[in-house]
């Protein structure tokens, strides 16, 4: 359903009136001019049992809230200042009515009548007849208008309260009829009649059993990450990492051949350098003791010259014992010195000519080490080049191949989360469904509600508050609705441990995310919703701060940006502060000044002499 006007009319009376854009109304300007009355009175127009009148809306006899059905069609609820009675007329009116209504109704709520505003606005929004608990042994009651209108119209004080957003109070009385209300919204499905149920003594058989359920049900919700998504998601997630891993291996395999191939060519480079090594060795080896001997050789070769030179002088001037062969002289020949001079020299010669063919030999065998040690060098720098060149391949290959590791390392451990989280719904879901089973037959535990919200409706409300959130720049994470306690909470704090303000935040964008969530899935929904006051309590006007680090000054903008541009229905909020300049070119916004000559002074138009209104 979707708002369209609330006017106040009386004789002699100028009308009061706001209209409702079908997207978003702003009403801001200072205290005391009324903004906070205008939500009071749709409340009260609502159902509420009364509404505290201000002075000036003294002679006012009429209040006048013009509503559109899904159906299209358009009403006008009438109701006076002090009346149980609303009067319907099927027509959009906008002034003071003088004919007859086309249907009277109670402004109560009776479950016993249809006769009654809350089950008429029900029927019209395809609601009426939908139970809700109201205790934790199976009872049931029709829902009432009264039991939604709490999670879209939230006033100022409701705001900041440090009561949870489902709650209407504190105290424990009523809170299974609200968790059933959430529950009713969520899943778009109310509680089952309690036609059929077992008898007193069955139920006390079945409800340690659904404790016990309930307890396991608990705990594996607490092992859920709120950011992984629900089954649905999960399985999508799994398909597509696995598609990946397949696509990961398939360039690991191709990789790794490359890599293995390219060390195997290195190894073997390894060992042929590892023997042209050693054969250097030998090599050098042996040109080192070739050297030696060829040094011997010539040695030999000098020593032989020298020996032929000093026989000659020696047998040519010196007399005597002949120094050749020891003769004494009276034993020696004529021409004794010169034949032993002559057969000493035969046989230096001989044995130089002997010594000289050694070392002819040994120089060719040295040629031939030294063009050996050449071409195994050669070689050898031909082979080191190719090892560097298989040391940048291997270098190459690893580069691509660290980073598909990593990439299916990480791939691996998100399949393990994905699957473990995947583990944990199906169990949920196994536990779950025997727990329907036992509360179909009508056995309920104490201490819980008759009908848990499954934990993947709760994961995707969660990201919807986180959405909300993270579109209007506010600076929190891991938002998760505790069902148990119908508590927000973020992180491990609830918001009534937060301040003022961002219980405010908090606390709006639950009813936003809420009506989002549930006009995006065809849910039922009053279609709507009304925040007085959600980003400051009081602050005057042209004052931009804030105390909290999490709500920095853009907060205002992107709140109304977000509810203007993506929000599915329809927003009316009352604030203090102005809105950003855009949104005041594009919604309906009303700027109450309490100054005659500026803007509008406030919801009530300015009677001479009259009195200031008050919020």
């Amino acid at each position: 359903m979707r708002l369209l006007h609330l006017t106040f009319a009386g004789h002699d009376r100028d009308p009061a009136q706001v209209l409702f854009d079908p997207k978003l109304t702003v009403i801001y300007g200072a205290s005391d001019t009324g903004k906070s009355f205008v939500t009071e009175s749709i409340d009260y127009m609502l159902g509420a049992r009364k509404l505290g009148m201000i002075p000036e809306a003294e002679g006012y006899t009429q209040i006048l809230l013009g509503v559109e059905f899904p159906d299209g069609s358009v009403v006008t609820l009438m109701r006076g200042p002090q009346s149980s009675k609303v009067s319907v007329y099927d027509a959009d009116l906008r002034s003071l009515i003088y004919r007859a209504a086309d249907l009277e109704l109670s402004a109560q709520h009776s479950a016993r009548s249809s006769k009654n505003l809350s089950r008429y606005l029900l029927e019209r929004t395809g609601l009426d007849g939908a139970l809700i608990s109201t205790n934790d042994t199976g009872g049931t009651k029709l829902l009432g208008f009264r039991d939604l209108l709490h999670l879209c119209l939230v006033n100022e004080t409701r705001m900041v309260s440090k009561v949870p957003p489902v709650l209407r109070a504190t105290g424990t009385s009523g809170q299974t009829a609200h968790k059933s209300v959430l529950k009713l919204l969520l899943t778009g499905q109310g509680e089952p009649s309690g036609e059929g149920r077992p008898t007193p003594g069955q139920r006390r058989v079945h409800k340690g059993k659904i404790t016990l359920l309930d307890e396991l049900i608990l705990d594996l919700q607490r092992q859920l990450d709120p950011q992984a998504g629900n089954e649905a998601e999960l399985t999508e997630q799994l398909r597509r990492v696995l598609a990946h891993l397949d696509e990961a291996a398939l360039s690991l395999r191709e990789i790794t051949h490359r890599h293995a191939a390219a060390v195997a060519h290195q190894a073997e480079l390894s060992l042929r350098l590892g023997q042209y090594d050693q054969r250097l060795g030998e090599v050098e080896d042996l040109l080192g003791r070739f050297g030696l001997l060829r040094s011997q050789y010539e040695s030999d070769l000098a020593r032989l010259e020298m020996v032929g030179e000093a026989g000659s002088l020696l047998g040519y001037f010196r007399t005597g014992t002949c120094v050749f062969c020891g003769a004494e002289p009276e034993h020696q020949s004529a021409n004794h010195g010169q034949q032993e001079t002559t057969a000493l020299h035969s046989a230096v010669h001989a044995e130089s000519a002997k010594t000289q063919q050694l070392l002819s030999d040994l120089h060719l065998t040295l040629d031939d080490l030294q063009i050996q040690r050449q071409e195994i060098s050669e070689e050898r720098t031909a082979h080191q080049r190719q090892a560097a060149d298989a040391d940048n391949v291997i270098a190459r290959v690893e580069a691509e191949l660290q980073p598909l590791q990593a990439e299916a390392a990480d791939m691996m451990a998100a399949r393990s989360r994905v699957e473990a989280q995947l583990g944990l719904h199906q169990r949920i879901q196994h536990l779950e469904d025997v727990r329907a089973g036992l509360v179909a037959d009508g056995a309920v535990p104490g201490g819980r509600p008759s009908g848990n919200v499954p934990a993947s409706v709760i994961a995707e409300f969660d990201r919807a508050i986180e959405r909300t959130l993270k579109h209007w720049h506010v600076r929190l994470h891991d938002v998760a609705y505790d069902q148990y306690n119908a508590e927000l909470f973020v992180g491990d704090h609830a918001r009534s441990g937060h301040g003022k303000g961002m219980r405010a935040v908090l606390h709006a964008s639950f009813a936003v995310s809420l009506a989002d969530y549930c006009l995006r899935r065809e849910h039922r929904h009053p279609g709507f919703v009304i925040l007085d006051s959600p980003l400051v309590t009081y602050r005057q006007p042209g004052v931009r701060h804030t105390d909290d680090p999490d709500l920095p000054d853009s907060v205002i903008d992107y709140f109304y940006r977000d509810l203007f541009h993506s929000f599915t229905g329809q927003a009316i909020v009352v604030e203090n502060d102005d809105p950003p300049r855009d949104i005041v070119e594009q919604a309906l916004v009303y700027m109450f000044s309490r100054d005659p000559a500026d803007h509008r002074f406030g919801f009530f138009p300015v009677r001479p002499g009259g009195q200031v209104a008050h919020e």
